[in-house]
């Protein structure tokens, strides 16, 4: 690793140590009582535990077919419950996507994807499925949206069993398959599910690092490209991936004599690259040459998000103030120049800018999660949606707990190298957002690398816990040593 790991690691406990604390004061907020949450997750706690047991007990394949099937049922019930329609963005794009399907491509001079062109990949996948679906295209896009989390959290078991252990790959998919936003969004018309699937399956296929096959690299790099067609956060996986990758490349540079292994996995990395931009390429001038658009997929607004971000006034989050003022500028060069002057404005008081930065970790990671108002918006269930938002706090610190508790046991140990791919992912994503506009709903994005991550802290957990049970029952026979024989495997990384 570039960074020694155990830095790494150390950055990881501190992310992971802020987003507990914050989190759990949003939930102890939200209840109005500190030991309501306290409560919740005593009883999530149990809850687990007893699935873990259970589980155990269900070959692998069994596990599958029957806890992703009971993923699909929720998620197919609550898109069927769930009457919304789409609104905001989602709406903008979905209208859009209709006329596209229709063969009415206007929409592209609009200021919408003047300012964010990036947009134009998802919109052309929904005006695909329109144009396939027809009437039933909304249910059809939802359905899709059902499918891709199902995906995820069989890509999420197959790279955790990968990075520690099988056990660790059947906690990760239940974590993802019942983690309640995972569950919600199913029914919002966001890019965030295809392109998070596609981000993760890209990944697992370097999990194995410069030593993947060429093969492997291309694909990961088709994966990767078209993912970042869909949202435009490619750039985060593409720097984890390469500071991952280093030290592999460095060691084989040492160990070999000519370098004959280091020059293949080096050209096989690059390859990544090379059909990563090649697939923005091609779809860039794809759109530009039959008029969709009027500029390439990487141009538009470059430093709106980066404005936003850095108002302290308002935390970084979207605000009117600064969209008055970047709209009273003509969209191009004018407005860019604009925009940047008052980044630099916003960046000169230092000491405001890492305040700001430490008050967008906190607000980013540890607020209340949006998906219930996401997900409900024009139904009028305030009421619905404030029991859901409740209750999704005491899930999201048990995420951020065991996440602590695993960031711990790996910097003590050192073990598990693969786990560094996930780590870097995820705090490259929180450093992004600390200069650009946060939203909670953006942290879904990386939210299955956490729980990948997490996962080997529920792990050790219910292994301490099945060896204290079982060194209970014994020692009242008279064999407490067996109970610290049991213990030993958990004390050994934590």
């Amino acid at each position: 690793m570039i960074l020694p790991i155990r830095l790494l690691s150390a950055a990881g406990v501190f992310f992971f140590a802020t987003t507990l604390v914050s989190s759990f004061a949003s939930a102890a907020s939200r209840f109005g009582s500190v030991w309501k949450p306290i409560v919740a997750l005593m009883a999530a706690c149990a809850m687990l535990y007893l699935v873990y047991r259970a589980s155990k007990r269900l070959s692998a394949t069994t596990f599958l077919i029957v806890f992703l099937s009971a993923g699909f049922a929720v998620r197919m019930a609550w898109v069927l419950w769930n009457p919304a329609t789409p609104q905001s963005d989602f709406l903008f794009m979905y209208n859009a996507a209709q006329a596209a399907a229709s063969g009415d491509y206007s929409f592209g001079s609009s200021a919408y994807y003047s300012s964010f062109p990036y947009q134009f990949g998802f919109t052309m996948y929904e005006a695909a499925v329109i144009k396939l679906f027809g009437d039933y295209s909304l249910l059809a896009l939802k359905f899709l949206n059902v499918l891709y989390g199902i995906g995820i959290a069989a890509v999420l078991y197959a790279a955790a069993s990968k990075t520690f252990n099988e056990s660790c790959g059947r906690i990760a998919a239940l974590f993802y398959l019942f983690y309640l936003p995972n569950i919600l969004m199913s029914s919002v018309l966001t890019n965030q599910h295809l392109s998070t699937l596609l981000f993760l399956l890209g990944c697992l296929l370097l999990l194995r690092g410069p030593d993947s096959t060429t093969s492997r690299s291309l694909l990961a790099g088709l994966l990767i490209g078209l993912s970042q067609l869909v949202r435009p956060i490619g750039i985060i996986y593409l720097a984890g991936i390469v500071l991952f990758m280093l030290p592999g490349l460095g060691r084989k540079f040492r160990v070999s004599p000519r370098g004959t292994e280091a020059i293949a996995a080096s050209a096989r990395l690059v390859g990544v690259f090379v059909v990563f931009y090649a697939v923005q390429f091609l779809a860039s001038t794809t759109l530009m040459s039959t008029g969709v658009s009027q500029s390439p997929l990487s141009g538009g607004d470059r430093y709106w998000k980066f404005m936003v971000g850095l108002n302290a006034e308002t935390n970084g989050v979207w605000n009117a103030d600064d969209a008055r003022y970047a709209n009273g500028f003509p969209f191009g060069e004018e407005r860019h120049r604009a925009e940047l002057k008052r980044i630099k404005e916003r960046l000169a008081d230092k000491p405001e800018v890492a305040a700001l930065m430490g008050r967008k970790l906190v607000l980013m990671w540890g607020s209340a999660d949006s998906s219930a108002y996401w997900s409900l918006q024009g139904l009028n269930e305030w009421r619905l949606e404030r029991m859901l938002s409740k209750w999704e706090g005491p899930m999201y610190i048990l995420v951020n707990a065991f996440g602590l508790v695993a960031l711990i046991a790996l910097w003590r140990t050192r073990r598990y190298p693969a786990s560094s791919l996930y780590l870097l992912l995820l705090l490259l994503y929180a450093g992004a957002h600390l200069l650009i506009e946060i939203q909670t709903r953006y942290r879904l994005d990386l939210l299955p690398v956490a729980i990948v991550l997490q996962s080997y802290g529920a792990y050790l957990a219910c292994e301490w816990a099945n060896a204290w049970t079982i060194g209970k029952r014994r020692s009242r026979r008279g064999m407490e040593s067996d109970h610290s024989y049991l213990t030993q495997s958990f004390t050994e990384n934590f």
